[in-house]
């Protein structure tokens, strides 16, 4: 399945990196954003001070809803300016900007904010905004009256595969979405009968993945890949 979905978008992989986790913090400027960064990755520095032009600074943060260009100007331009202070001489700066409960492995940032050298980019991918609203609809708290009514699934949730950061999203009305890093989220709906998961994709057919409950698991047999694991997060 990754294999067609690679395939039919034709687009380039990335690999979300940060795993320094820091403190969560409020803007420190009233003007900003509000923001929450999640994590950074810093670059190393030599005992001399210095910074081989290739590494990179990265700031990966949360924002509540999406922003429009120019708020995420106003953030660019203050981690800028952080980064340049914290690490002299550093010319690449990355700031990863996530949607409320999406700055995880394998899911995409909602927009990337770099500077090389002299150079601003700002980068927007919508397709974030799906992947957010999947994932809160999740979390959505139900009313007393819902739950009694409705007994959750436990097999509910989000699996990730760290081999390939490939992202299934199940959701209870038995609708979900696949997120291969590089392409837009693919619809698909699923059943199960006890540990046996039928996925049927929008576009590419039956996908049957198999379900271990007591290691919170699905394991998916790829004609590319071989066993691929899933663990639920």
């Amino acid at each position: 399945m990754k294999t067609k979905l690679l395939f039919a978008f034709a687009t380039l992989l990335f690999v979300a990196c940060g795993n320094k986790v820091a403190q969560p913090e409020a803007a420190e400027d009233v003007n900003l954003p509000e923001y929450k960064l999640v994590s950074a990755d810093e670059p190393r520095v030599s005992g001399s001070g210095h910074i081989s032009p290739g590494q990179n600074l990265v700031y990966n943060i949360e924002i509540n809803s999406p922003l429009q260009r120019d708020s995420l100007e106003l953030l660019q331009d203050y981690f800028i300016n952080k980064g340049k202070e914290d690490f002299p001489g550093i010319n690449k700066i990355i700031v990863r900007v996530y949607l409320k409960g999406t700055a995880s492995p394998g899911l995409p940032p909602y927009a990337s904010l770099v500077l090389i050298g002299d150079n601003k980019e700002i980068e927007i991918n919508e397709d974030a905004n799906k992947i957010a609203e999947a994932i809160e609809n999740q979390e959505e708290p139900k009313s007393e009256t819902t739950k009694v009514q409705e007994k959750k699934d436990v097999f509910v949730g989000r699996y990730f595969c760290s081999r390939t950061h490939d992202t299934y999203i199940f959701n209870s009305d038995n609708t979900g979405l696949f997120v291969v890093q590089g392409c837009p989220p693919s619809n698909f709906t699923w059943k199960r009968s006890g540990n046996n998961v039928t996925v049927t994709h929008e576009y590419f057919g039956n996908e049957k993945l198999k379900y271990d409950p007591r290691k919170e698991t699905l394991t998916e047999q790829s004609e590319s890949f071989g066993t691929l694991v899933f663990d639920k997060r």
